[in-house]
């Protein structure tokens, strides 16, 4: 049994490899992670400036992942295994919840649930491109006040490159959705994909 600490490196023009222990930290505009992998187990932790905080956890075919937001009262937890996914959120402050279960391609999100997050995307950014000016003069307070809305514009993205990433999607997924809203009461989707 060798080292643990041995590093061993390769090279291979133009790339040089090295390998000690399997650490990784990102940090960019928007988040800062770091990541753990020895092996075929990989753990990783990760900030968004928003103030939603990741943990996520893969083992081959399994993995889960949990988010807090502790200012807008936002948690989510899901699992994959295997081409089956769940996952559940809730939303304390505006007393919602929700669960969704399915199998192969994720489902995009139903016509009512899309206008949704594209108005509030537009009405996000909007928001913040007519308050841009204060910006320069207080960053980390404008980014405070539009945190809201930089949230709605980061989901309208999110949803628009899934949209675009569906031709590598599986052929074949189903759902089904259940929300729950103080203004819409219970609230049931199901729906399949197939793409030929």
């Amino acid at each position: 049994m060798g080292d643990p600490f041995d590093v061993r490196f390769s090279l291979l023009p133009p790339d040089l490899q090295m390998k000690l222990w399997v650490l990784g930290l990102d940090a960019n505009t928007s988040k800062v992670s770091i990541a753990y992998s020895p092996g075929s187990f990989v753990t990783n932790l990760a900030y968004n400036y928003g103030g939603n905080v990741e943990a996520s956890l893969a083992v081959r075919r399994f993995s889960t992942k949990l988010g807090v937001n502790p200012s807008s009262g936002n948690v989510d937890l899901g699992v994959v295994y295997q081409g089956f996914n769940f996952g559940t959120s809730a939303n304390f402050t505006q007393k919602s919840a929700g669960l969704n279960l399915g199998y192969g391609a994720t489902l995009l999100p139903f016509p009512s649930e899309l206008a949704t997050i594209f108005n509030s995307g537009a009405t996000g950014l909007q928001s913040m491109a007519g308050d841009i000016s204060t910006a320069p003069n207080n960053p980390l307070a404008w980014y405070k006040l539009h945190s809201n809305d930089a949230a709605a514009v980061s989901k309208a993205i999110s949803t628009g490159q899934q949209i675009y990433k569906m031709d590598k999607s599986p052929a074949f997924g189903a759902g089904l959705r259940l929300n729950y809203t103080e203004q819409t009461g219970l609230t049931i989707y199901m729906g399949a994909i197939v793409k030929f």
